[in-house]
């Protein structure tokens, strides 16, 4: 008798654990429909609470407006299995299928109710759809910037503006003219400088060569452009050294941050662009050259020419052909068409198969990128090493870009209640704004529990105040 006890003690224990580890929620009642039993599962799908259950029929809980709708209640009355769809007033959609179960004389015993929680499939199909959809837009960019990609090196545009500036470096590449490419740090100036250089003649003659000339001490930059002969200075080499300019001839030198070369080298540079020779540092024959040189800052270099920190002849000289690229704020449309391009190479390059959600998406194009191209591959590479999962959302962009938004959110209140509301009551404007809150919440996360706990309240709260703003 003792073994058959613990038999039957284990047996119950097993079919709790069962009951209670099913992802389906689980409701089981009598024949007069008082609830006897039920899991963890269904008070996640239903929202009720064990206070609410126990104790209480199926009957009860309509009556005290706990449940919209009760198919167990159906199946006691119609003596047959009853299967509905049920909206929980927690915000959650189930479907539910109550059995009922009869003895064999017929009596009703118990009736037992299975519910799928729709809400987080239709959820899962909603982000599959969306995960979907995204890949087919990433598969259409990705080939539209791998055709400019095609006819423009390393160029990744989409924006008018750029298909301008590529239009204008397509006419000039072919010229020795200098060119002076103007714009912010990190737009690309000389990613553009190195295009100039791959579609012009100079590029199966000679080489491109980059110096930065703000990177460089100034008692470097004059041996490093000119080059020494030996012995010229102390640590001078034996055998001398060609500089960049002669490293650079029958090709391009691209002087970067021009702005910050040293008055004494723009003497020296002006007369290499009006003679085409330089001397090396202790040397006393010329060499002829045969460079093209374009140049790039994003100084105002008419400031620096006021404040006596560059030369005017030189400004003329090299100002003969000039290209401003615009910052990424103002051309959003390469936004996406460099985000999937460093997203396919980044993850090549780690092996991973990452991909932005939309919502993502819709906080980078809104971003005033204020370090341009340059911030933009270096977010995307961040987000690619840091990211758990393969779906990037907006929660996990770097908190300086969330806090961006924050910022922009409260400048578009500041303006709204200058506006509108200066004439209202505080009781009207609470009101205004716990509406405008709760819809903007509602609108990004889903379902409702996550809403919910995003807002850092009750569910039965945000079901509340739902219906009461009327969302």
């Amino acid at each position: 008798m003792n073994d058959l006890s613990k038999q039957l003690y284990e047996s119950e224990l097993l079919l709790k654990h069962l009951i209670d580890s099913s992802y389906d929620g689980i409701y089981i009642t009598d024949g007069n429909g008082l609830t006897t039993w039920y899991n963890k599962a269904f008070l996640r799908i239903s929202g009720l609470t064990p206070a609410q259950l126990d104790g209480h029929t199926v009957f009860q809980l309509l009556e005290n407006g706990w449940l919209p709708n009760s198919v167990v209640a159906e199946a006691i009355q119609k003596q047959k299995t009853v299967t509905s769809l049920i909206h929980y007033f927690n915000g959650s959609e189930g479907l539910i299928s109550a059995t009922p179960v009869f003895d064999d004389a017929g009596h009703l015993l118990r009736v037992i109710a299975n519910v799928r929680d729709l809400t987080e499939l239709n959820e899962l199909k909603r982000q599959l759809d969306e995960t979907r959809a995204l890949n087919e837009g990433y598969r259409q960019t990705l080939q539209e910037v791998q055709s400019a990609e095609l006819e423009g090196g390393q160029m990744i545009y989409r924006s008018h503006a750029m298909e301008k500036i590529i239009s204008l470096a397509n006419k000039i590449a072919s010229t020795d003219t200098p060119i002076l490419i103007l714009g912010e740090s990190g737009v690309g100036k000389d990613v553009l400088a190195k295009y100039i250089h791959s579609i012009s003649e100079r590029h199966d003659k000679g080489t491109f060569v980059k110096v930065n000339c703000g990177a460089i001490p100034e008692h470097l930059l004059e041996s490093e452009l000119f080059g020494y002969e030996p012995g010229a200075f102390t640590g001078a080499g034996r055998r001398g050294k060609a500089g960049l300019f002669e490293v650079a001839n029958k090709g391009t030198l691209f002087l970067d941050e021009i702005g910050e070369m040293p008055l004494s080298l723009q003497v020296k540079l002006l007369g290499v662009l009006q003679d085409m020779e330089i001397q090396r540092l202790g040397g006393t024959k010329p060499i002829p050259i045969d460079v093209r040189i374009i140049a790039a800052t994003n100084a105002h270099l008419e400031t620096l020419i006021q404040e006596k920190r560059f030369r005017k002849d030189l400004y003329y000289r090299i100002n003969v052909l000039t290209i401003q690229v615009p910052p990424l704020r103002e051309r959003k449309d390469d936004v996406v068409a460099l985000l999937m391009h460093f997203l396919n190479q980044f993850n090549e390059k780690y092996r991973t198969n990452k991909i932005l959600t939309s919502s993502a998406i819709d906080k980078l194009l809104a971003y005033e990128w204020p370090g341009n191209v340059r911030e933009l591959k270096n977010m995307v590479e961040r987000f690619i090493l840091t990211s758990d999962k393969d779906s990037i959302d907006e929660h996990q962009l770097p908190f300086n870009l969330l806090s961006f938004h924050r910022t922009s959110s409260a400048i578009v209140n500041e303006q709204d209640f200058t506006h509108s509301y200066q004439r209202k009551k505080l009781k009207e404007l609470l009101n205004d704004h716990e509406k405008q809150i709760l819809s903007w919440y509602l609108s990004k996360y889903r379902p409702l529990k996550r809403c919910a706990e995003t807002l850092g309240i009750d569910l039965a709260t945000l079901v509340r105040k739902k219906k009461k703003h009327g969302l």
